[in-house]
């Protein structure tokens, strides 16, 4: 058992996707036969069959047949045998040359209904449009073989009823089962814990600071894991992901695919990450302040030539994709946008913003570097730069990297400008700028290599096209045919039966060499299979041709025509240089010495302007690069025009003095905006051939669609990121510049985006209304033109309709099915189209019901052939000798509606984008110029608040405005007025209230001293009257004591008067560091007091007056050596300390004193308030004073029982 457990899982798959395929199919069979029901139900009335009623009781194709003639069919797109439908009773699977179906029969009286339901398709070409296999809605995503026979030995499908219907091959191609699914899965979940425990590991060492080892740990471990994948081909080795097939993308072993390219870029972004998370941790910015200049002028150097690496890099990353890839990004060709679409431009987007954090670290090393430069250097820097790399260009002839030299320069101009007015910006608002500059540089550089890639791929395709053009004959086409072609055909022995038969089954061989022996290189032309009996007659009664095999002869075996091979001939129009036929005649023995012939018909296909050949019938490998309804051509002898065909106006428009240029024939000339390619081929004949000039607007539009694209990216990506971090929401609290930024952004472009989609739309119903009368209009011409082609008993022979049709759709340049009043098709300009299997013989059956049952003039259907969507018209053809009867019908299928529909469209959307591009940018530079004029007038208010005050003088602004700002200005100046009157009262108020306080204080303190002196002299008094013995002695004490009080008294009147009669502070130049030298080294007494200086050598420039702030200084020692209790010796510490950043001179006064108390140290510098018993109070007021004239600062700090520090900050003179 479990050795064949493998074999059990598979079977048991096989029989879980037959159970589902079963389940579909009978639910489908069961709705035909309900539907059958219901359409014979309305057929047993009897009478004339009704169109329009029976196609809205049609789901699935349904053909009625009475009496073995096709009387109804709702479908015209499934190809059945109109002359022989099958005869089943009952549900059964039937295959044709153009799919396999099950056929559900339903008999109604003298009618025989037949539903077909496709299950497989199969088309002769493959392209974007034709995919041929099994149906999608029944079979799912599984891929398999239908086998029809009973018999096989494979999981059948059967009807309720227990009727076969067919068998499932399911080996012989892979299908996508439950087992590809738990792979996938398995796979995923082992590379999420991978990418998990690599997250962790790194996380362990960046906790314990170890950012660097962290950051490269994490980065080894997901590059080993993405080398693993690519060395095994996961995971499309295991599963074949659409995501990951080479066929989308494959550029080489790193990126096999457009799922591998997307994680490329995941590992980019990584690394992007890491390198912005060691920039910002390891302080790189603060450690570039202290190296040498030589070194940091090579540093900026590297800078600027790394970011051109950096775009240089980013070109051949975009080339790659345009290169590599069948997905089209170009805006201005296709608006096709599919899912892989999608991801391709997401995967260019996260390379974009890889290069944001890679331009934002070289962008903030060099602006940290230039602001230690002089203005011009940075400037002088990128110029030489940028004219070395042009030089090299130049050598080099690599002229498309100019622009990404220009692109470089505009990128370093603005970070340069932006770093020398860094105060202008607010650093938000300058990470906004920055993203969206590095947005645009990457959007333009992938317009240009666009653009480049655009130019060598037009320059090949003409350069091919011209080779085709020129050359006469077809030389492995003949050999071909006559070597290997004509051998196989010949020994065929299926077809030597299908000509044998009593009905020659010729589109069986026709099919059968077309698909068999024509293929590959045989696919650049268009093929006709003749078949010719033994006596040379025609055995296909519909082939117009030719009647015999020696009329044909007769009219292409000519010298001019005849090749070196023989039965093969070779007829050029000489009027025209792109028609090539050969015709190949091929004889088949078939018994009793009789000789059946088959004639190959191969005309050379073009796509070329006017053709009517549509893009559904060329094969994928012939499919056309380029849309080449912009293609024109000349062909010049002698400098003479001989022949032209396109829209250009070579006679009129061309100047043939160009053909002389070498340029013409190397990579073409641009004149009047178009784009000419000379070849000249070895008679001297030049081709010229002419498009429309790809240039700077499909690079506008390409811009435009790209950095439009990275905008809406960066708008999810922010919305995502606030979703997920919604405090930032709340706390977000934006200043009023950029409140009226977003305003404005806000209110500008969302009514652009507005305007913008309503005139898109508007326009586009105005092509398509416009294109629907181009269409009537082309279709009643041809209406016309083929009325002719009636007769009193009906419309003309076959081969006369042939040769009218052929002739109005060339004239007309359209396709023209011409059906009888039937609505089977009688004849066709493009017979290919049915031989393909795209379209039934019968008309549409919408059409039938609206031109034949309710007399329409004309109707104009949406149709579909694979996935193509068009537009068919058609039209009555009657007959006006019998009263307008219906004689048949005119089908003009426009193929090619959905691209000129497209083609308005790209035009549209395209200008559209690129004006409102413009307008984006536009108006972000107005906003920032807007809201920077707005706030001048704020900032200007806020700055002179800044210097309010109630001691200096105020100045008004001056503003001529009347709006909203000039009211705040006014109402500014007015509040100055009314504060300078109050400054003047709230002056003589507290000078009033000062002289009172000092009044106060003056009696305070001479009062202090008059106490002992009354109390003394009292005693005196006293003992003189009683005679004391020792008066003498008591007089002396007394008379101290008297003189010491006096000395206070004198002190204090002293201090007093020095205080109101101080001079107004003098500003002018001093040196800080020599006057606080002087006051330290004044009172720098070892026995008394210990001061430890720290003062620099150098000069120390300041404005104040020096003999004010001498005494401060000299106050504040003082202060301190007394402060210091007389159980310790005073240690003071005096220091000088020059701040660069704020141009500050700092001066530290510090003792190791008691302290001031908490209660009193909002006193210390109210005059008049003292600590000691013989202290005015009046010193520190008067040092605040001082220094507060100089424009300085004065504070302490201070600590109880350690001691107290005194801070005075002045501002450094300007030198």
């Amino acid at each position: 058992m479990h050795y064949n457990l493998p074999a059990l899982i598979a079977n048991k798959d096989s029989q879980t996707v037959q159970a589902a395929i079963s389940k579909r199919i009978n639910h489908i069979v069961d709705e035909a036969k309900a539907e059958a029901k219901k359409i014979g139900s309305q057929l047993n009335g009897g009478g004339t069959i009704s169109f329009s009623h029976l196609l809205k009781k049609s789901k699935y194709p349904t053909f009625v047949y009475e009496k073995g003639q096709l009387v109804f069919w709702s479908d015209h797109t499934v190809v059945p045998d109109l002359d022989f439908p099958p005869v089943v009773d009952r549900p059964a699977a039937l295959s044709n040359s153009f799919g396999t179906f099950i056929v559900v029969p339903h008999r109604e009286r003298a009618y025989q209904l037949l539903i077909y339901i496709p299950l497989q398709i199969d088309y002769r070409i493959s392209n974007d449009y034709l995919t041929s296999g099994l149906q999608q809605h029944i079979f799912q995503n599984t891929q398999a073989k239908l086998v029809l026979d009973p018999r096989a030995n494979y999981p059948q499908v059967r009807t309720n009823q227990g009727d076969f219907l067919f068998a499932l091959d399911l080996k012989s191609g892979r299908k996508q089962t439950g087992h590809d699914g738990l792979k996938l899965f398995l796979l995923a979940s082992g590379i999420a814990f991978y990418i998990a425990f690599s997250a962790l590991w790194s996380n362990r060492l960046l906790r314990k600071e170890k950012f660097t080892q962290g950051a490269f740990l994490l980065l080894s471990l997901l590059l080993l894991l993405r080398l693993a994948l690519l060395a095994l081909n996961l995971p499309f080795a295991i599963a074949e992901i659409r995501l990951f097939d080479p066929r989308l993308y494959a550029a080489s072993f790193w990126s096999p695919s457009v799922g591998d390219l997307a994680l490329n870029m995941l590992l980019l972004a990584t690394v992007a990450w890491a390198s912005l998370y060691l920039f910002n941790k390891n302080q790189v910015a603060s450690q570039l302040k202290t190296i040498s200049k030589r070194h940091s002028r090579y540093l900026q150097l590297n800078c600027i030539v790394i970011f051109y690496i950096l775009l240089l890099l980013l070109f051949k990353f975009y080339h790659g994709i345009y290169h590599n890839s069948p997905l089209s990004l170009d805006i201005s060709q296709t608006l096709d946008i599919t899912k892989y679409k999608i991801i391709l431009l997401g995967t260019i987007f996260v390379h974009a913003g890889s290069l944001c954090v890679f331009a934002y670290i070289l962008s903030t090393v060099l602006s940290v570097l230039i602001s230690k430069e002089p203005k011009m250097w940075p400037y002088q820097l990128l110029g030489a730069v940028a004219a070395l790399f042009i030089v090299i260009v130049v050598v080099l002839q690599v002229a498309y990297l100019i622009s990404i030299i220009i692109t470089g320069v505009v990128f370093w101009l603005a970070v340069m400008l932006s770093a020398q007015h860094r105060s202008a910006v607010s650093f938000t608002y300058r990470i906004y700028l920055f993203l969206l500059l590095v947005m645009a540089v990457s959007a333009f550089t992938g317009a240009i290599a666009l653009y480049t890639h655009y130019q060598k791929e037009i320059l090949a395709y003409k350069q091919n096209f011209a080779s085709n053009l020129l050359q006469g004959n077809d030389v492995l086409a003949e050999y071909m045919l006559e070597e290997d072609v004509s051998r196989k055909i010949a020994h065929d022995g299926l077809i030597k039966m299908k000509m044998m038969g009593p009905y020659v089954d010729a589109a069986f061989i026709k099919r059968k060499i077309s698909k068999q022996y024509l293929r590959d290189y045989f696919d650049k032309y268009e093929t006709n299979v003749l078949l010719f009996d033994s006596e040379g007659r025609t055995l296909v009664s519909a082939d117009t041709t030719a009647s015999t095999l020696q009329e044909l002869i007769n009219r292409y075996d000519k010298p001019l025509t005849r090749t070196e091979r023989k039965n093969l001939f070779l007829i050029n129009d000489p009027t025209k240089f792109n028609a090539r036929m050969y015709l190949k005649i091929i004889e088949i023995p078939l018994g009793n010495r009789h000789l059946g012939t088959i004639v190959l018909q191969l005309t050379l296909k073009k796509l070329l302007p006017h053709s009517v050949v549509p893009e559904l019938l060329v094969d994928q490998k012939n499919s056309q690069l380029f849309r080449t309804d912009f293609l024109s051509y000349a062909i010049y002898e002698k400098n003479q025009l001989v022949y032209s065909e396109g829209e250009y106006d070579y006679a009129t428009n061309f100047n043939k003095a160009r053909m002389q240029s070498i340029d013409l024939y190397r990579q073409g000339i641009t004149q009047d905006n178009s784009h000419h390619l000379g070849v000249q081929d070895a008679d001297g004949k030049v081709l010229v051939i002419t498009t429309e000039n790809y240039g700077g607007r499909e690079i506008l539009s390409n811009f435009s669609f790209l950095f439009l694209s990275f905008t809406f990216g960066l708008i999810c990506c922010l919305v995502v990121y606030l979703l997920f971090n919604r405090q930032y929401v709340r706390e977000f609290s934006p200043n009023f510049s950029t409140k009226i930024q977003l305003f404005l952004n806000f209110g500008i472009l969302l009514p652009l985006l507005l305007v913008s989609i309503t005139t898109a739309s508007l326009v586009t119903s105005s092509y398509k209304k416009d294109l629907m009368m181009t269409y009537e209009q082309r279709g009643e011409s041809v209406q016309q033109n083929l009325s002719s082609l009636l007769r009193t008993d009906g419309l003309l022979n076959r081969r006369l309709l042939q040769s009218k049709v052929t002739d109005v759709a060339s004239i007309s340049e359209t396709d023209i099915n011409l059906y009888d009043r039937h609505g089977r098709l009688v004849v066709t300009s493009q017979p290919m189209i049915f031989e393909a299997g795209l379209l039934s013989k019968l008309v549409n059956p919408a059409a039938f019901a609206a031109v034949s049952e309710r007399q329409a003039l004309r109707v104009l259907l949406d149709e579909k052939a694979g996935s193509l969507t068009f537009n068919a018209l058609y039209m009555p053809l009657r007959d006006n000798s019998t009263q307008g009867e219906l004689q048949g019908f005119i089908g003009i299928p426009f193929f090619d509606s959905e691209k000129e529909l497209e083609s308005k469209l790209i035009e549209l959307i395209t200008t559209t984008m690129n004006i409102f591009t413009i307008m984006f940018m536009v108006f972000i530079l107005l906003t920032f110029f807007a809201s920077r004029a707005l706030t001048v007038p704020l900032r200007m208010l806020t700055e002179k608040l800044k210097r309010t005050s109630l001691a200096g003088k105020n100045e008004m602004l001056l503003y001529k405005g009347a709006d909203e700002i000039g009211m705040l200005v006014n109402e500014y100046n007015r509040m100055l007025l009314t504060l300078e009157q109050n400054k003047v009262d709230l002056a003589m108020r507290e000078k009033e209230a000062a002289w009172r306080e000092m009044a106060r204080q003056v009696a305070h303190e001479i009062k202090n001293p008059l106490t002992p002196m009354k109390l003394s002299l009292q005693y005196l008094q006293k003992a003189i009257a009683e005679k004391k013995p020792n008066t003498e002695q008591l007089i002396d004490k007394i008379s101290h004591t008297l003189i010491t009080q006096i000395n206070i008294l004198s002190d204090i009147a002293t201090s007093f008067s020095n205080f109101t009669s101080m001079p107004e502070p003098k500003a002018e130049p001093m040196n800080l560091a020599a006057a606080l030298q002087q006051a330290a080294d004044l009172h720098n007494d070892p026995a008394t007091a210990v001061i430890l200086k720290d003062i620099p050598a150098e000069e120390v420039i300041v404005l104040g007056d020096e003999s004010l702030i001498v005494r401060t200084f000299n106050n504040l020692l003082l202060n301190a050596i007394q402060a210091v209790p007389a159980s310790r010796k005073p240690h003071l510490k005096v220091a000088l300390e020059v701040q660069q950043e704020g141009r500050t001179a700092l001066v530290t006064i510090k003792d190791n004193g008691s302290g001031i108390p908490a209660e009193i140290r909002n006193k210390v510098f109210i005059p008049n308030f003292s600590t000691k018993y013989t202290g005015s109070g009046i010193g520190l007021a008067v040092a605040k004073k001082g220094i507060e004239s100089a424009g300085g600062q004065i504070w302490f700090d201070t600590e109880e029982g350690k001691g107290t520090t005194f801070f005075i900050s002045l501002p450094l003179a300007s030198v």
